[in-house]
């Protein structure tokens, strides 16, 4: 245990790290910026957990953002990055939340200056597959469901996870988009779109993806890849 546990840290610094890096080398593109307001329900795929670490700042800027995390070792893991970026991470369990850890969520977007980002298909899948969740927490506190849409110009894939996490490379150009699908509701959800152009973003596109091995980049990909196996 104590082994597994100084390993997560060294992880964990290292990640942090590596995202201090991408910060001073990647260039970010924001679309649809006046889609998200402040204060939504905002929505991304788990694949793009570690870019959203970068994508907290642009998110940040208008207001306070609070993200859910499982309590257990991949939830610490993202909290400890949150943390170190910045952010607001909340512990909530899995499935769906008990009614008092519903009701301190939905409480804190009274405030219209805050807002609640999740995975939308964490922790465990299946993929782009949106929970419940996502379209309780807009319905019931009746603010907009806004989806973040991340395209990488050069990024690694982990294609032995589940979710296919996405790593961006240094000095290339990560876009994030919004889309602003209005209060959603449990029973008519909205379709989720992945992209709206597949050819120039699409998170699937294996154009925009690289598999190289033997690299720095490659060992801090297996090493978060091993993270997050041993949740």
């Amino acid at each position: 245990m104590e082994e597994r546990t100084r390993r997560m840290k060294i992880w964990q610094r290292l990640s942090y790290g590596y995202l201090k890096l991408l910060e001073k080398t990647v260039r970010i593109e924001v679309r649809q910026p006046e889609c998200y307001t402040g204060h939504n329900v905002v929505g991304f795929w788990h694949e793009d957990s570690f870019a959203m670490n970068l994508a907290l700042r642009v998110l940040s800027g208008d207001g306070d953002m609070s993200v859910l995390v499982t309590p257990d070792e991949q939830g610490q893991y993202f909290r400890y990055l949150l943390k170190r970026c910045g952010g607001d991470a909340v512990g909530i369990g899995y499935g769906f939340l008990n009614a008092g850890t519903l009701k301190e969520i939905l409480d804190s977007l009274k405030d219209k200056k805050r807002s609640v980002a999740l995975a939308m298909d964490g922790p465990f899948g299946p993929r782009h597959i949106p929970k419940k969740l996502t379209y309780f927490l807009s319905e019931k506190s009746g603010i907009d469901l806004v989806g973040v849409t991340v395209s990488y110009s050069r990024a690694v894939s982990l294609s032995g996870q589940w979710d296919h996490c996405h790593i961006p490379l240094p000095f290339s150009k990560i876009t994030v988009r919004f889309d602003n699908y209005g209060v959603a509701a449990c029973q008519y959800p909205p379709r989720i779109r992945l992209y709206q152009d597949e050819k120039n973003c699409s998170i699937m596109s294996r154009d925009n993806l690289l598999t190289q091995r033997g690299t720095i980049l490659e060992e801090i990909s297996t090493g978060i890849a091993g993270q997050r196996q041993m949740m």
